[in-house]
């Protein structure tokens, strides 16, 4: 996930609404744009890098039909008085299965069961068949770094961000994963190199 940037379009934006300041019946407003949502339980355990507890809030989610600008998004989330500017979101099932930190398990964690889905958003296909995807994107990341002989996670990352969103988003959510990856493969080359080196002085 990236933030907003006007010049792009896509049918997944998001933005945050607070309690305190989201006007009554809120979600029935949101209901009513006939938009397909989903909205997260209440992020009330959330702390910042101090650790202090940070302001509860709803993390929202809208999937529109076709793809959209930021403005557009803009307008559909103003009325709820939360987000200014909403955020681009590089994969769907990634974001909804943050809603409520699936992947983050350093973060509070959240019941998914609370996820609440508008306007015929299917909840459970989502986090059904991303799993299967996080698996699948997972492997091809994998592959290409060592056909590509990557050992860096900086080289891969502004690689994915680049070229390949889902990647992007796997590897951000799960960057402890990759980082152990790229160093047993930096360590398997070291083997690697000290064989070949062993063979040619025992030729010479």
């Amino acid at each position: 996930m990236e933030a907003g940037r006007g010049a792009k379009k896509t049918r997944n934006w998001a933005g945050v609404v607070y309690p305190e300041s989201a006007p009554e019946g809120w979600q029935d407003m949101l209901r009513d744009t006939h938009v397909k949502s989903f909205i997260s339980p209440l992020h009330d355990r959330d702390v910042d890098a101090d650790g202090d507890l940070l302001k509860a809030h709803f993390h929202v989610v809208i999937n529109t039909d076709g793809p959209i600008t930021q403005k557009r998004a803009n307008e559909i989330f103003e009325p709820l008085c939360g987000t200014k500017s909403a955020e681009y979101v590089m994969s769907l099932s990634g974001y909804v299965r943050y809603l409520a930190h699936m992947d983050n398990p350093e973060k509070a964690q959240y019941d998914p069961t609370e996820i609440i889905a508008l306007n015929g958003a299917d909840l459970t296909s989502i986090l059904k068949n991303s799993q299967t995807d996080i698996n699948k994107y997972i492997g091809e990341v994998m592959n290409f770094c060592v056909e590509n002989q990557i050992y860096e996670l900086s080289t891969l990352s502004h690689y994915a961000m680049r070229e390949e969103s889902d990647w992007f988003a796997v590897i951000t959510a799960k960057p402890y994963l990759f980082v152990q990856y790229l160093a047993s493969l930096r360590h398997g080359r070291i083997n690697l190199d000290s064989q070949s080196n062993q063979e040619v002085k025992k030729k010479c």
